[in-house]
This record gives C-alpha cells, structure tokens and sequence, in this order.
C-alpha cells in the first residue's frame, strides 16, 4: 500500500530541505514506513546529459537551462513512471504482512494546475500535496548560497535566467484550489506552509502532516 506526497515550490523554496527532514524523521521514529524519494531535477540532468537537440543548454556551476518546455511535461510522466515502479509489493522479512510505502515526488513548475494535468487522475487520486511558499528574492538568494557552499547532493544551480523568464509568474507561487477540486484530493492532504524563515520554523507543522499521512496509510494496510 502506498502513499504519495508532492512536495511543490519554486527552486530555493526548501523542498528538497523538506523532503530529506521527512526521510530521516521516519527513520528516527523507527517506523516501517518505506520511504521512495522522487526529484524531477534527476530526471531532467539525465535528460540534459543526453540532449543531442539543443533543448537544454549548459550554464554556470555545473547547471542547466531547459529551452524546450516540453521537456518538463515529459520528466513529469517519468516520474509517474518511477513512482509506479517503485509500488511493486515489498514484504517484510518473514513475508507476512505488507509493508507502508510513502513516495515523496518533488517539482517545481510556473503553473501547478497544467503540471498536474501530467499525471494520470488514477496516480494522483489520494495523494498529499505540501506547498512551499516562499519569495523570489529569498529563493534566489538560497540558490546562491547552496552553490557558493554546497553541502548535499541537492545544491543544484538553478539560473537566474530561469528565475526571471520561468518562475516569476504569479502561477508559479500558487497551488490553486480548483486543482485540489479537480482530482478530488480532501482538504486534509493539502499543506501550505510559509518557508521565507528558517527551516526549524516549519519543522514541526512539517512532522505533524507527515505523521498523519504514515498513520493513514499503515490503517488503510491494517484495516
């Protein structure tokens, strides 16, 4: 049985921040929750790496642009594609029982509600969305710092290009309601939660929507 969770914001916004918090959190809680970790950036690295038709471009530190934007829909359906393999029953070691999965699947887009149309209604029918919402200049300013000093395999680049001709739309700042609506997703599977702070001041509000969903998902195995 298992479960996802879309972790959504711009570049800078602290999903990935959010998404390795989640992991070692259930890890400490010593739950047998497994837990699949999806980060479109991977896919579209895989992609630029072996683009022979001019649809990314290479910048500083490593980096990339994506000049054709049907790429982004493509590395949407990759995930969807991932997550399902990675739904392939796993038991625990005597074989009994069935064991909890939690995919985190994380993206950023300029316009949620078209993203989402990526996916099939069948994949995204009661999943969680975790919204980050932070400022431009802020998430900017992050990007900046994670490339000057990185620390994790996740301190990608993300130009300023990107930022300005991509990501600075009001859409991309959003999780619009009608889309929640539209893939019949319950109020309760939705968190927005303002991450222009410090991480620790979300940490906890974090663990509580990820404690709800892990127990939601060990009673639909149990029940």
């Amino acid at each position: 049985m298992s479960t996802k969770l879309f972790i959504l914001g711009l570049p800078g916004s602290g999903k990935s921040t959010t998404a390795r918090h989640i992991v070692d959190y259930i890890e400490q809680q010593k739950s047998d929750c497994q837990i699949v970790r999806i980060n479109d950036y991977d896919i579209l690295y895989d992609m630029f790496k072996a683009d022979n038709d001019s649809k990314f471009r290479p910048t500083e530190h490593g980096g990339f642009d994506v000049i054709d934007h049907d790429i982004l829909d493509t590395a949407l359906k990759t995930a969807e594609q991932e997550a399902k393999r990675s739904e392939q029953p796993t038991y625990n070691q005597d074989h009994a029982a069935l064991k909890p999965l939690l995919i985190l699947i994380e993206f950023a887009r300029d316009d949620y509600r078209l993203a989402l149309q990526q996916f099939s209604p069948q994949f995204l029918r009661g999943a969680n969305f975790l919204f980050l919402d932070a400022r431009i200049d802020i998430c900017k300013a992050r990007v900046r710092e994670r490339v000057a000093h990185p620390q994790t395999p996740d301190d990608h680049e993300v130009s300023e290009y990107i930022f300005d001709s991509y990501y600075a739309k009001d859409s991309a700042h959003v999780l619009p309601a009608n889309v929640m609506a539209d893939y019949y997703i319950e109020k309760q599977s939705v968190k927005a939660l303002d991450n222009n702070g410090a991480f620790d001041d979300i940490r906890g509000e974090v663990e509580v929507f990820v404690d709800t969903i892990v127990k939601h998902t060990s009673n639909k195995i149990h029940s």
